[in-house]
């Protein structure tokens, strides 16, 4: 299996008829927050979600009282490796607030982790009650946006998880499932503490996969990819590495030596460069100089300092933000990483 594989599944998931599809009218008001890679877990030692609780719970309210569209992309539920019983019990307060933005301002996409929410029978029997009962609020693979303007076609943004065509967690699903509940859980996590949310040996995996999406969405016309699954944030198809050294460049042109804060910026963002260096290898990254804006991923909810990434969506404006975790005396606060406009993006494709 390779990229092969990958581009075909989401072509099909393209067309798919698990994929709701929805207008965005730029000229129309609109907020939609894009959230991927809870991994609720049942409060264990393997429950890498329960240091992000606070700071996802924050952005919840903030989003609920905002008035945004709430768009959960898939992993909501660590169901690989618990029983949603056992997530429920945990984490049964934020599902219920998730719920609460109600009919219309609810989507719930189902990722790999979280793919028994594939099956209608799997939906009606756990979820009744803890998701909107409309019956267009079920849970889907994808969320295909025709984004006009007015009556001006600007092209398709399609919004998934993004495990579709992968080996280990798309075609061996069903190896994968009782390995980590039965062994790596009680074994690995929960008995050795091993494999708790640290630089893993699958950071080029990541990258590989990166590229092999972008690959895809460059192929296609007039399209926006949006996904998760990866745990890393990458916007218009550029990672946190790639806009790092961008800005330090950028400083090292232009050095102002009688500005106290320019020296100070330029070394804070070559060690947090070289950090991401060491926990994400730029091998696989987009080649920086020929690249579209055509592939966005959200990162994840589960980072190991308790932060969480998302992207926003609002009025045709496009939002990667960081919700940072309570320290000390400061409660959670919302941070804006990144910002464009979505019909901007369309017509640089």
């Amino acid at each position: 299996m390779g990229s092969s594989s990958i581009h075909a599944s989401l072509t099909r998931a393209l067309a798919g008829e698990d994929t709701r599809a929805l207008v965005l009218d730029l000229d129309s008001p609109h907020r939609y927050i894009i959230l991927s890679d809870q991994h609720k877990g049942a409060g264990d030692q393997a429950d890498e979600f329960e240091v992000c609780r606070a700071t996802y719970r924050a952005a919840l309210f903030h989003y609920f009282e905002a008035g945004h569209t709430l768009v959960l992309l898939g992993d909501i539920e660590e169901l690989w490796e618990n029983s949603f019983r056992e997530v429920s019990a945990q984490h049964g307060e934020l599902i219920d607030l998730e719920a609460a933005f109600g009919p219309g301002r609810y989507h719930r996409i189902w990722g790999n982790h979280d793919d028994r929410w594939s099956i209608r029978r799997q939906v009606d029997r756990y979820l009744a009650g803890r998701i909107p009962q409309d019956e267009d609020d079920q849970v889907a693979e994808a969320l295909r946006f025709s984004v006009r303007r007015g009556r001006t076609e600007l092209g398709t943004m399609i919004v998934l998880h993004g495990h579709q065509g992968t080996f280990g967690s798309d075609t061996l699903a069903w190896l994968a499932k009782p390995v980590l509940r039965y062994i790596w859980r009680p074994i690995g996590q929960n008995f050795f503490g091993v494999g708790r949310q640290s630089p893993s040996a699958d950071a080029r995996l990541r990258g590989k996969h990166d590229r092999t999406m972008y690959e895809w969405a460059a192929g296609q016309r007039d399209l926006i990819l949006m996904a998760g699954h990866t745990h890393r944030p990458v916007w218009a198809a550029r990672t946190h590495l790639q806009r790092l050294e961008r800005e330090i460049a950028e400083l090292e042109r232009n050095p102002q030596q009688e500005d106290p804060e320019w020296e100070a910026n330029l070394e804070d963002r070559r060690r947090d460069a070289e950090r991401r260096r060491v926990e994400s290898p730029a091998e696989f990254d987009m080649e920086d100089d020929r690249l579209r804006p055509c592939y966005f991923n959200t990162g994840c909810c589960k980072f190991s300092d308790g932060d969480i990434t998302g992207i926003e969506i609002e009025n045709g404006e496009l939002r990667l933000v960081k919700w940072c975790a309570p320290r000390r005396e400061v409660p959670p606060f919302r941070r804006e990483l990144e910002c464009g406009s979505l019909a901007g993006f369309f017509e640089d494709l």
